[in-house]
């Protein structure tokens, strides 16, 4: 799950419903829309990731779903993909499901966009300063079960 950390977040940050999910998404997951193909796929190497990446933060529009973390955005279906650079020094919230390695992380750790096609973060190594979109771990709370309270580096 992903959630803005400040209400005036969502009218600053530029979004792009315009792209459809190449695989099973949940909010909180990396994506690149891509508007010539129309697809918005998650980020299959590490040159890609270290780009400018976008987050999936579509709203549940399903009334079938009575549990948000049973959500998801499925294959064909149209992704609302949030610009990440735009929340620079905001708080955002994250799952414990988007974060690989989760239990490993402590407060002041940076996870970035992982480059393996999943679509998740991952705790960044000796090459943070090539990212574009930092993560840095403010807190660790209890949303969606496990989470992260994270601030944008970009």
């Amino acid at each position: 799950m992903f959630k803005f950390g400040t209400i005036g977040a969502f009218k600053q940050v530029r979004n792009n419903p315009r792209c459809k999910a190449t695989k099973d998404l949940v909010p909180g997951l990396v994506v690149l829309p891509d508007d010539s193909t129309g697809l918005a796929p998650t980020p299959a190497d590490a040159t890609a990731a270290k780009g400018d990446i976008y987050v999936v933060g579509n709203i549940i529009d399903k009334p079938e779903v009575r549990n948000k973390a049973d959500f998801k955005v499925l294959k064909d279906e149209y992704v609302r993909a949030f610009r990440v650079t735009d929340l620079a020094d905001l708080p955002v919230e994250l799952s414990q499901d988007t974060v690989q390695g989760f239990d490993a992380l402590i407060v002041g750790d940076v996870i970035v966009p992982a480059g393996d096609g999943t679509g998740q973060w991952t705790k960044a190594g000796e090459d943070v300063a090539d990212y574009k979109v930092k993560l840095k771990v403010l807190e660790k709370t209890t949303f969606g079960g496990k989470g992260l309270y994270l601030k944008v580096q970009a």
